[in-house]
C-alpha cells in the first residue's frame, strides 16, 4: 500500500491538520472583518437616517467596501493557496490579514464625515 504524502513530502495528515488551522485562524480574522464592517455600515446607515442627509459617492464605496474586501480577500487566499506548502500558505494568510487591516484602518480613520455624508 503506497503512502500518501503532502506537497513537499511529509505526512498527509499532518498537512490536512495545518491546512484546516490556517484556513480557520484566517477565516475567523475576515470574518471579524466583515462583521465589523458590516457594523460600520448599519452604523452609517443609522446616522445618515438620523441627521437626514445622503451619502456621497464616496461614502456609498467606503461602506461596501468595509464588508466585501475582508470576503473578497478570505476567498483569494484560499485559492491562491490551495496547493502551497504550509510555511508559505501561513505567510500568504497572514499578508493578507495584515493588507485587510491597513486598508480598513485606511478607510475608517482618513475619511472624514464631510467626505461620506452628502450635505
Amino acid at each position: 500500500m503506497k503512502r500518501l504524502e503532502a506537497p513537499g513530502g511529509g505526512p498527509m495528515a499532518l498537512w490536512l491538520v495545518g491546512r484546516i488551522v490556517i484556513v480557520v485562524v484566517g477565516f475567523f480574522f475576515c470574518g471579524y472583518g466583515a462583521w465589523s464592517g458590516f457594523g460600520n455600515f448599519i452604523g452609517v446607515q443609522n446616522e445618515r437616517l438620523q441627521l437626514g442627509l445622503d451619502l456621497t459617492v464616496l461614502g456609498w464605496a467606503s461602506t461596501v467596501t468595509l464588508v466585501v474586501l475582508p470576503v473578497a480577500i478570505f476567498i483569494a487566499c484560499l485559492i491562491i493557496t490551495r496547493r502551497m506548502r504550509l510555511p508559505q500558505m501561513a505567510f500568504t494568510f497572514a499578508l493578507a490579514i495584515t493588507l485587510m487591516s491597513v486598508i480598513t484602518l485606511d478607510i475608517v480613520l482618513a475619511l472624514p464625515q464631510t467626505a461620506i455624508f452628502a450635505t
